[in-house]
Formats: structure tokens, sequence, C-alpha cells
């Protein structure tokens, strides 16, 4: 492509002028190729000047049908953002949703799983306390007679809690 357009413009510069004025002019990248075809028909001599004004019209056309397609995907990628936002935020609902629906099930798992323990616990308890109550007589005097030790005992102190303690063994 770049040897045709060399091809086709006619040489200009050093006292050779172009039998034309030329205008610099920015192009839209989408319509480069279209505007480049025209400027070579034109060099070609296969467009006259009266029918540029229908092809400029037909790019300005084609711009401004350019520019609603770009304006209606920014719409859509915006309108795609929300509802991914949306989704995001159901996701994240329904993520918590299951992570409470796991902690109730070890709750009531755990719960289920104490009952009778703590019913076992008591019971045992209940147990030890009865028979406590039922202590031998005997232990029960040594340290009642300890009590009344006086406090630089020491040694006999011990001792009778340590005759207490076989005795309740």
């Amino acid at each position: 492509m770049a040897t045709d357009e060399m091809t086709v413009k006619p040489k200009g510069g050093r006292g050779k002028r172009a039998d034309y004025t030329t205008v610099q002019v920015r192009c839209p990248e989408p319509i480069k190729e279209a505007v480049v075809n025209l400027i070579n028909q034109w060099h070609l001599g296969e467009v006259q000047p009266s029918e540029s004004v229908t092809e400029l019209t037909e790019l300005k056309t084609e711009i401004e049908a350019l520019k609603q397609v770009n304006q209606n995907l920014n719409t859509t990628i915006e309108e795609l953002r929300k509802r991914n936002e949306e989704l995001e935020a159901i996701l994240e609902v329904n993520t918590l949703k299951a992570e409470l629906n796991g902690c109730n099930q070890n709750l009531n798992t755990s719960i289920e799983e104490r009952e009778p323990l703590n019913l076992n616990t008591s019971n045992s308890v209940t147990q030890k306390l009865n028979l406590n109550t039922g202590i031998n007589p005997k232990a029960l005097e040594i340290l009642e007679q300890s009590l009344s030790l006086k406090s630089n005992a020491g040694g006999k102190i011990k001792e009778a809690i340590r005759q207490a303690l076989t005795l309740l063994k």
C-alpha cells in the first residue's frame, strides 16, 4: 500500500507545485483507510471534486455511526459493570449464608455432643458428693483435730492430712 501511495501522489517541492491546494487534517483511525483510498482515487482522476462532497458526506455518516456504536458500547459496558457488582454482592451473601449454615450445623453437633457429657459429668459429680457425705468417720475426726493444732505445728498438720487422705482412698 505504501508503494501505491508513492506512485500515485504527484511530486512537489523545490519549485514543483501541484495544481491544487492542500490542507492537513487529523483523521480518526477507523476511517483512515477510506480517506486514503479517496485521496488516491482523486489523484488517479477517478473522483471529480463534486463527488468528493458525496464521499465526505458518507464519511461523516460513517463517523456518526461509529460514534453511536461507541456510545452504545460504553453504555453496555457500564450496564455490565453494574450487573457484575450486583452478582458479586449476591455471591458474597450466598457464601456468607453457606458459612453460617455450616457454623449452625457445627454448633448443633457440638450441643448434641455436650448434652450427654454434661449429664455424665453431673451424674459423676452427684455420685462423688454422695460419697463424700458418707465420709469415713475416722478421717473426719483426724481432719477436725488438725484444725485445732497451733500454726507452728506444721509437721503434725501435714501428717494428719496424709492419714485422712489414706483413709479416704
